[in-house]
C-alpha cells in the first residue's frame, strides 16, 4: 500500500480513492496508528482527541498543541497520503463543519475585536483565491451551456443559502431566462419541483451545515429526470452525490457563519457568462428591463 496507508500514488488517485471509499478519517487514523512513528502517533492522538478544533488549526499551532514540530505535522499528513497539512486539513474541515453547530463555531473562533475585520477579509480573499484556482473551466462551461439551453431553471437554496438563490434568480430573470426560486412557503419544495423534467435544470445551493430539505429536494429533482447542478463547498458534499455537474466554492471562515463571498462571485461569473453567450436575447431582455424601470421610476432619482 503506497506510503503505508492509502493506495494512491498521485493526487488524482487520492481524490478518486476518497470518493469511492467513504471511510471516516478518524477510523483511518485509528487503523494506521500502529505503523506510525512516535512523533506521528502524538499527532494522531491529538487529532483523535480534538477532531473538531484541530480542523481549524495551522500546522504550527497543531504541532505546539501535540508537542511536536510544525514539520512533523506536515510529514504526518504526507505519511497518510496527502500533499501536506493543508490538504489533510481540508478533508478534516469538510467532515467537521458539516456537524458543528453555530454555538460551537463561535466558541472555537479566535482573535480580538481589533483584528476581526482584517481576519475576516483575509479569509474571504483566501476563499476567492482557492475557488479560482480549483474551479474547473470545463465544468463551468458545461454549467453555462446547460443553463442557457434549459426550458425552465429552478433555483433551490434554503436557510442562509436563500440569499444566494434570490440573487441568482433575480439576475437570471433579468437577462430573460425562465427562472424560479424554490422556497419553503405555502407549498413544499417537492411540490414546487414536481413539474421539473428532462428539459429543465435544478440548481441547488447549500453549504455546511447542509440543509437536509435541500438535499432531499435535489435528489427528488434528480429522480424526476431534471438536469442537476450543485453549487457547494466540496466534491464530498451530499449535494454533489445527486449532481450532474458540481461547482465548488470555498466558504471557510473562523466564525459561527459561513463566508458567501466566493459562492457569490461564482454566481456573478455564471450570470455574466450566460449573458455573453446568449448576447442577443440578453440585450433584448435588458432593454425591456430598462424601459420598465424608467417608466415606473424604479430607481432614484426619478
Amino acid at each position: 500500500m503506497a506510503r503505508g496507508i492509502i493506495p494512491c500514488n498521485t493526487r488524482k488517485e487520492l481524490v478518486q480513492f476518497l470518493q469511492q471509499q467513504p471511510v471516516d478519517l478518524v477510523e483511518r487514523l485509528k487503523a494506521s496508528y500502529p505503523a506510525l512513528s512516535d512523533s506521528h502517533k502524538r499527532v494522531a492522538e491529538y487529532l483523535l482527541d480534538n477532531v473538531e478544533s484541530a480542523a481549524f488549526l495551522t500546522a504550527g499551532r497543531l504541532g505546539a498543541a501535540a508537542g511536536v514540530s510544525e514539520s512533523t505535522v506536515v510529514r504526518f499528513a504526507m505519511a497518510l497520503g496527502y500533499q501536506g497539512w493543508p490538504d489533510l486539513q481540508r478533508v478534516l474541515a469538510v467532515m467537521v463543519r458539516a456537524r458543528l453547530d453555530t454555538v460551537t463555531r463561535l466558541r472555537m473562533s479566535s482573535g480580538g475585536l481589533e483584528t476581526t475585520v482584517h481576519e475576516v477579509l483575509t479569509t474571504d480573499a483566501e476563499n476567492l483565491q482557492r475557488t479560482m484556482s480549483e474551479l474547473d473551466p470545463g465544468v463551468f462551461g458545461q454549467v453555462v451551456d446547460t443553463l442557457t439551453q434549459a426550458r425552465d431553471i429552478y433555483v433551490l437554496g434554503l436557510r442562509s443559502a436563500q440569499s444566494l438563490a434570490v440573487f441568482l434568480t433575480f439576475y437570471l430573470q433579468t437577462i430573460g431566462k425562465s427562472a424560479r426560486m424554490v422556497s419553503q412557503g405555502t407549498r413544499s419544495a417537492f411540490e414546487e419541483l414536481d413539474a421539473a423534467g428532462a428539459e429543465d435544470v435544478v440548481l441547488a445551493i447549500s453549504f455546511p451545515r447542509y440543509s437536509s430539505m435541500t438535499v432531499r429536494a435535489f435528489q427528488y429533482a434528480k429522480d424526476l429526470g431534471a438536469k442537476t447542478i450543485a453549487l457547494t463547498d466540496s466534491a464530498f458534499s451530499p449535494l454533489a452525490q445527486a449532481a450532474d455537474l458540481t461547482l465548488v466554492a470555498r466558504t471557510g471562515i473562523n466564525s459561527f457563519i459561513e463566508s458567501f463571498v466566493a459562492p457569490l462571485s461564482v454566481i456573478n461569473a455564471i450570470i455574466t457568462a450566460i449573458g455573453r453567450k446568449d448576447e442577443g436575447a440578453t440585450l433584448k431582455s435588458l432593454e425591456k428591463f430598462e424601459e420598465i424601470c424608467a417608466k415606473n421610476h424604479v430607481y432614484w432619482p426619478q
